[in-house]
Parts: C-alpha cells; structure tokens; sequence
C-alpha cells in the first residue's frame, strides 16, 4: 500500500476499522453528534480498493472475528478487538501526523496488510467510499451495500461542494479601461497573492457598475453550454441569482467573517433580489436544494441529470475519532444539518479557479469574476 497519505485518506481506513471493530455503525443524532442509543449492526463491510480488487469483511453473530475475503475468495480471520485497538491507534496517529501526507507506524503497516488493505482510499463508487450490509434499527430489516461517503474532520474540513472554472460568477463591468484594467490587476497583499477585496474594493471606489451576465461555458463539453448554470436551473430557476448574490454580499460589502451558509442565506432573504414572497423559506429551501445536490453528485463542470450518486449515507468522523452516519437520503433533518454546518470558502485565484478577481477584455468588454467552494464543518 501506499506508504503515505493525508488525513481524509487515513480517515477512510480508520472509519474501516473502527466500524469493523465495534460491529456497529452509530447513527448521529439532530446535532450531528454520536447517539449511542442508536446503531446499525453490520454485518459486511465491502471496501472496492479497484475495479479487480474487492475486500469484504464479514462478522459473526457474536462479533467476535472478522472474515476476510478478496474477490470472494477467503484470506484470513481476524479477531475484532485487533480492529478496535488499531483504529484507537490509528486515530492517535492521524491526530499527530504533519504535512500533508505522513507516514505512519510499522506495526500499523503490518496490520493493514494482514488485513489485506493495499489502499489508503478505495475506489469511490458512486461517491460511495464503502459499503455496509446491517441491519436498519429502525425497521430491524437488512439491508445490503448501503454506500457511505466518509467526511473527516481529523484534518482539513472536507469540501462539500468543489470549485472549478465553471463555478465562477462573471460579471460585465462598466466604467472601466486598459489603464484602470491594469491597476487594479496589479493589487497583491503580502505574501504576493491576489487581493481580491482590494480589487472589489478598487471597482467601487472608482465608480465602476458590475452586471451579472451568468457563468462560464464549460470548454470541453460537447454541449458548449454554461453547465453550472443548467445545472442551478435545473434545481431552482432562481438559484443563479441567488449564488451571485452571496457572493456579491461577502465581497463588495466588507463580509469577513467565514460565512456560514443560514448566516448568508438570511442575508439573501433580507435583500430578496428574486423579489419572491415568504423569502425566509424560499431562499433557505434552495440553498438547501443545491448543497444536497452536490452531496449527491452534482458539479458545476458537467451537466446534471438530476439522479443521485449516492444509494445510501454519510459518515462523519470527528476530530476526537467518533464515528456517526445519517440518514442522508431519507431525511430532511440531514439537509438543515448540512445547512447550519457549511461555509462558503475562496481558493486561491489561480487558473485552475478561473482567474478570478482578474479584470479582463473580451471584444472591446471588459469582464470580471468571482468564485467560491463549499466546506463541511
């Protein structure tokens, strides 16, 4: 297997172990958290490490080993507190890892090999990191390869919804010219990286009005359309406007703290730029909408179907190692949860983002952008 990893790949192995170690699958409660009153028993855990490579680990009724097979043929059976006690150890390690990527201990390693982990992350199916057959403690059903995505918060928050060219706001700026142009793209802070609030700041204070025309057409696709925006129509007509207005209100008027997503959104409803009624449950139903739709699958870079990717749930991992699923598909409770838990977050400029905060000139127009991405805390 790899010999290092980040802390979101360690994590998938850790979730693995911890889950296969208790032979539980804890669900979270409203908050988020842990509910240890409430769990799935698991009866398989299925990791697909490659399109010919496919792990099951499978406990028996008194969980107290756990069978391993790769492609369906048995390797090896290993005792379930071994899991238990590596994931405590494991989670230990991912706490104090450094960097980006690390390595960790010898005895680990061996482990994960006896146990016929090569990967640290498996291959995602269907955004699905891995796979559980359990019992539902609801229904006492069984239900079989369930997909779960695993969110860890061990390291960096993950990312829920991923910026691309194709996600930036493009606005036509009027007011401007070559040499206005060429001093505002020449404002850097510090540490020599674009300053994209001065920039902003640089269009107000010299009189220049931005209108939003849309987003990007996405290059490479057949189609030759705005994807990001079929997609957002496709979810709410009115969701363009409603991106463009988030963003609008965290640049160019002075929003600096890191902008949670019900924070921002209630300031959508105050400005009400759709001009619909009810604008406190309008605007927080569509904002809703689409992380939920980049939670199961949708993208600003390719055109959406409207189907789901997910056949099942979401994992989260703490950052003291509790492992908690939720109900991501069949409740609206896992929706506020996501909603009152994310952020709007700016990457950097470069042209992987879509050079945005650059003025540029298109045909005698001059244009400019902004962008953002989405993260789970």
């Amino acid at each position: 297997m790899s010999k290092t990893a980040n802390k979101g790949e360690w994590s998938e192995i850790y979730a693995a172990l911890r889950i296969l170690g208790e032979g539980k699958l804890y669900m979270a409660d409203a908050e988020g958290n842990k509910d240890p009153n409430e769990w799935m028993d698991v009866q398989e855990l299925i990791r697909h490490e490659a399109a010919n490579r496919i792990i099951t680990y499978s406990t028996d009724k008194e969980n107290s080993h756990i069978d391993i097979a790769v492609n369906n043929i048995h390797k090896t059976s290993v005792a379930a507190s071994e899991f238990s006690l590596m994931a405590d150890r494991l989670g230990e390690e991912i706490r104090m890892g450094k960097g980006r990527s690390f390595t960790i201990s010898s005895e680990l390693e061996e482990f994960l090999s006896r146990v016929e982990i090569e990967k640290t992350k498996a291959k995602s199916v269907d955004k699905s990191d891995i796979f559980l057959s359990a019992r539902d403690p609801r229904s006492s059903v069984i239900r079989k390869n369930i997909g779960f995505s695993i969110k860890s918060e061990f390291g960096q928050n993950p990312t829920l919804f991923n910026t691309a060219k194709a996600s930036a706001v493009v606005y036509k700026v009027h007011g401007m010219n070559d040499g206005l142009m060429e001093k505002i793209n020449s404002l850097y802070d510090s540490k020599d990286h674009v300053a994209v609030s001065d920039r902003c700041e640089a269009l107000k204070r010299n009189c220049c009005s931005l209108e939003f025309v849309g987003f990007p057409v996405v290059s490479r696709s057949k189609e030759k359309v705005a994807a990001f925006e079929e997609n957002l129509d496709m979810i709410n007509p009115r969701l363009p406007k409603v991106i463009e207005c988030m963003l609008w209100h965290h640049f160019f008027e002075g929003e600096t703290k890191k902008p949670y997503l019900d924070i921002v959104t209630r300031r959508v409803a105050e400005k009400n730029p759709c001009k619909v009624s009810r604008p406190e449950e309008k605007y927080e139903y569509m904002i809703k909408a689409f992380i939920y739709a980049a939670y199961c699958g949708m993208t600003a870079s390719k055109l959406w179907d409207g189907n789901s990717k997910v056949n099942g749930s979401f994992i989260k991992i703490d950052g003291e190692g509790e492992v908690a699923a939720h109900y991501a598909l069949e409740s609206d409770a896992f929706k506020s949860y996501l909603f009152k838990n994310c952020y709007l977050e700016f990457p950097s400029t470069d042209e992987g983002h879509g050079n945005y905060a650059k003025v540029y000139k298109e045909v005698d127009e001059y244009y400019f952008r902004l962008n953002f991405q989405i993260r789970y805390k």
